[in-house]
């Protein structure tokens, strides 16, 4: 399995995770409702954007702050990474990709400088 397979399962996990406090049947509706809409929970890695507009869609903004809020704390947890004030699912995502890719560790650490700091 490619590197990059193992980091969006992590990230996918995290994302069901923090959707799971919803509960069964709330984490459920809320996917079945993305899903008709055109987000396939496949496609939320790919497009987490589209993803966050659509948790608005379906919880207001407030309630799509928490959720993202959520799953943003999952994941720097998960992937040991700082909190910073400023961050989005898609930064984040896109952050951890950049932090994880050389197996080395030569881009995770300034990966994980530039996390810091936004």
């Amino acid at each position: 399995m490619p590197r990059n397979d193992g980091i969006n399962q992590k990230i996918t996990l995290c994302i069901d995770e923090a959707l799971s406090s919803l509960g069964l049947k709330g984490k459920q509706a809320l996917l079945n409702h993305l899903e008709d809409v055109g987000l396939r929970k496949d496609a939320i890695l790919e497009n987490p954007g589209l993803f966050r507009k659509g948790l608005g869609l379906v919880l207001g903004e407030k309630g799509a702050d928490v959720i993202e809020a959520s799953i943003i704390e999952r994941l720097l947890s998960s992937f040991e990474l700082r909190q910073t004030s400023d961050l989005t699912l898609a930064k984040t995502i896109d952050l951890i990709r950049t932090a994880e890719k050389d197996p080395c560790g030569n881009d995770k650490e300034t990966s994980r400088d530039q996390l810091r700091r936004h």
